[in-house]
Formats: C-alpha cells, sequence, structure tokens
C-alpha cells in the first residue's frame, strides 16, 4: 500500500503530472495546472474520470461545455474527444481505466498546450 500526501506545497510551471498507482488496470495521476493551462482536443481508449481538488477546469466534449469545480468529477467515456482549460490554478487527480502500456503511450503522445509558446519577443 502507499500513502500520498497531497498537502505539501509546490512550483508548477503551467502543468504537472506525477503518477499515484499503477498497476494492470488503473493509473492515477496528480495533476496541477496553472490558470490559462490549456489541452488541445484528444481522446483516448479507455475510459477517464477527472477529480477537481482545488480550483476549476472546464471541458469541452460532445459539443458541451463543463467547469469542474473543488469536490466535483467528470467522466469521460472512451474515444470521446475532448479538451481543457484551466480556469484557476488547479489541483486534480486523473482516474483511467487502463493498463500501463496503453498509458504510457497516450502519455508520450499527449502534450499539454500552452498558447505562451508561440509568443515570442523580437
Amino acid at each position: 500500500m502507499k500513502f500520498s500526501d497531497f498537502s505539501a506545497a509546490k512550483n508548477v510551471s503551467r502543468y504537472s503530472r506525477e503518477k499515484l498507482l499503477t498497476n494492470k488496470n488503473l493509473n492515477v495521476d496528480m495533476v496541477e495546472a496553472q490558470k490559462g493551462t490549456s489541452e488541445l482536443p484528444h481522446s483516448h481508449d479507455h475510459e477517464q474520470a477527472i477529480l477537481v481538488l482545488r480550483g476549476a477546469w472546464r471541458f469541452q466534449m460532445k459539443g458541451q461545455e463543463f467547469t469542474v469545480r473543488a469536490n466535483q468529477m467528470l467522466s469521460i467515456p472512451a474515444h470521446v474527444e475532448h479538451s481543457a482549460l484551466a480556469l484557476e490554478d488547479t489541483l486534480a487527480m486523473d482516474i483511467c481505466a487502463a493498463p500501463q502500456h496503453d498509458h504510457a503511450a497516450a502519455e508520450a503522445r499527449a502534450v499539454p498546450y500552452d498558447a505562451d509558446q508561440y509568443l515570442w519577443g523580437v
């Protein structure tokens, strides 16, 4: 059994993900996103649930918007395209019903979108 303490303050550079649990059929990650951080539309081969612990995260899927706040959870079905925008500095748990190798491959493909990365000073 592994015990995780979420009370420690951390410096987050726009977006971070920490693995809490990985086994044959389940992955649980702690995700921190600064206000304004977004993810481009994407989908997964597995079901996913997002539990927001602090902050607010807006998701778009199936032509609708869902704002998930502290102590609220969103379920994302497999193969459903979705995108996300952190409305506030957000701490959330990302719970995926995915075999370990599938989750690792999806994580390698998914890159959080940051609009600032396209701004250049001259």
